[in-house]
């Protein structure tokens, strides 16, 4: 009987040894556990986030796991549904230049099946790695099929590399992988109708949680002996025939597993807002860099980068209807960066104020030739600012900061972390999480990542 895909998938999931890792790999993997809790300490902080820690414990309640930023415990499924969507609240998850974010989702669900278990790093790291393995070859290959019928990865390819990694890091056998993988392919769903309905609607982060509370139930109803299609991703109406651009068109797709790890693509986002915008906001902050500008005497902007950060119509809008799908606009997001330096997301909050306002109008989106010949091998931008009085400021650059061509280092991705989560974390209990991270082999439970308390009872549930 011929092997299936989510049979060869599982298989390799497996197969894979902490030891077949690569050190840049491992060293990935444990930065996404550091930037990703950061990121949910940040979520956590807004009203979103705590109606979602409150659904949890209340929708979805139990002992099996901790929420992130607040250590009380629900359902390993509400853990897994909380944190994710404080993880995605942001907007300042990881992101992969063809696949989108994996993380936000794919930790949750990790941490969510460790429960009060003892935590095993090494295996936490191989679980992690595979599902970005699978992840990122099969986000990238229905990626342009899924945008053009209004489908969202993550709540689609998510959980089902999510309930691989939850299987992998669980010990379970190849057998039973599949079968929740299977089961998680079901559970596909999700569109970004969201980036056009403004403020009123939740579903740009709910998303992310749903992936991640699907994963987890899915290795739980194979765990507890339901099964899923054989031929869920490749069958005749299986994954890539609904969701993709057809049942055959990845017969290839996976056959360099276990030889290149694509983990190490992985982008860390140093700004707010959509991964797209961030070249733009690199590029003004460039230009700021040789010396200050007066936001009042810009009488136009030229930005130029590659089409797909600039289609379809709400990547541009310089009239969203409101904060949420602010972010996802890059003339928003260039005019927030000249009049503040910065697009952190505390910078959104001005993102309507009338010097910003009246910039958006004068920013003109270009597609570069050149930029757009090598993507996504590059996604870099040149930023040509015209002031009132004739001068002329320029800023350009070939990849967005964050990329693993431009790297952040060490002290960015802890400046990033702290920024977000010292609010809520001091400075040294941040330090602490930074160390338990670069530490995460030798790690024997999760408390020991995301469950301090060094903040008062009522700064913590307000």
């Amino acid at each position: 009987m011929k092997t299936t895909m989510v049979e060869q998938l599982a298989h390799y999931a497996v197969a894979l040894r902490y030891e077949d890792i690569p050190e840049s790999a491992r060293t990935t993997a444990r930065q996404l556990v550091f930037d990703t809790i950061g990121t949910a300490l940040g979520g956590y902080q807004t009203e979103l986030g705590q109606r979602a820690v409150a659904y949890a414990i209340s929708a979805l309640p139990g002992h099996e796991a901790q929420l992130i930023g607040d250590g009380r415990y629900s359902s390993a499924e509400g853990a897994a549904f909380a944190n994710s969507v404080m993880a995605k609240i942001l907007g300042m998850d990881d992101s992969h230049r063809t696949a989108g974010h994996i993380a936000a989702i794919v930790i949750p669900v990790l941490f969510a099946v460790a429960g009060s278990k003892a935590l095993n790093g090494r295996d936490l790291i191989t679980a992690l790695v595979a599902a970005y393995d699978v992840a990122i070859r099969l986000g990238s290959h229905v990626r342009y099929e899924q945008r053009r019928r209004g489908l969202d990865l993550k709540g689609t390819v998510t959980p089902i590399v999510g309930a691989l990694a939850a299987g992998r890091y669980l010990g379970l056998d190849a057998t039973m992988i599949a079968q929740a993988m299977a089961l998680a392919a079901d559970m596909a769903s999700g569109t970004e109708q969201y980036v056009y309905e403004g403020g009123a609607c939740d579903t740009k982060d709910l998303v992310a949680g749903f992936a991640a509370r699907n994963a987890v139930s899915a290795v739980r109803l194979a765990m507890a002996g339901f099964r899923g299609a054989r031929g869920a991703l490749d069958g005749e109406y299986g994954f890539l025939q609904a969701f993709g651009p057809g049942k055959g068109s990845a017969a290839s797709l996976f056959d360099d597993l276990g030889t290149c790890f694509r983990i190490s693509e992985t982008a860390f986002k140093p700004h707010g807002g959509c991964r797209h915008t961030h070249q733009a906001v690199d590029a003004v902050q460039r230009m700021l860099a040789d010396g200050p500008i007066n936001p009042e005497q810009i009488e136009a902007v030229d930005l130029y980068t590659y089409a797909y950060a600039l289609q379809p119509h709400f990547r541009v809008d310089p009239d969203p209807e409101g904060r949420s799908t602010a972010g996802l606009s890059i003339r928003v997001a260039t005019a927030l960066a000249l009049v503040r330096g910065s697009t952190f997301p505390a910078d959104y909050q001005a993102w309507d104020d009338p010097v910003v306002r009246r910039l958006r109008h004068v920013i003109n989106v270009h597609v570069d030739e050149q930029i757009e010949a090598v993507y996504p091998q590059r996604n870099g931008c040149t930023i040509h600012v015209r002031m009132r009085d004739g001068a002329q400021r320029s800023g350009s650059l070939l990849f967005a900061r964050g990329e693993p061509e431009a790297a952040l280092s060490d002290a960015d991705l802890f400046a990033k972390v702290h920024a977000l989560a010292h609010p809520i974390r001091s400075s040294e209990t941040i330090q602490e999480l930074a160390q338990a991270c670069a530490n995460l082999e030798q790690l024997t439970s999760s408390d020991q990542v995301f469950a301090w308390r060094d903040v008062s009872e009522s700064a913590l549930h307000t």
